[in-house]
């Protein structure tokens, strides 16, 4: 049976991420060790964003979430991009598979990114 209306798409995996460290997987995948760390509002940001960044098919997909607000990153090559937090901050995330597909402009083929690394969360609230 094919599927129709809003749910039709690829039927692709979901994005996979990883994270730079062990420290920083452990804080990110534990509901108590994220609210110790960044308080209770940021945490719940912070669990509903890599939430929704791992129920995306490919990186391109966070362009449909507003709140995210996905932009490169400007201290890096064009490779990282920044996922925002909202006023709490945000991630940077980076392509776990390298070299990372790009177009023929050298920008980073957003689309072809089905796994990431967060390798820095900077809360600022």
């Amino acid at each position: 049976m094919e599927a129709t209306g809003i749910r039709k798409r690829s039927l692709g995996l979901p994005v996979d991420i990883a994270f730079d460290d062990a420290e920083l997987a452990r804080v990110c995948n534990s509901d108590a060790a994220r609210r110790a760390r960044y308080g209770p509002e940021a945490a719940v940001t912070l669990h509903r964003r890599l939430g929704q960044m791992a129920a995306a098919d490919h990186l391109a997909d966070l362009h449909h979430l507003a709140a995210a607000r996905l932009r490169p990153d400007p201290t890096d090559s064009g490779v990282s991009r920044i996922v925002s937090l909202g006023d709490h901050g945000h991630l940077v995330v980076r392509p776990r598979d390298g070299p990372p597909a790009t177009h023929h402009d050298g920008i980073l083929d957003e689309h072809s990114v089905r796994a990431l690394i967060v390798t820095a969360i900077a809360i600022t609230r």
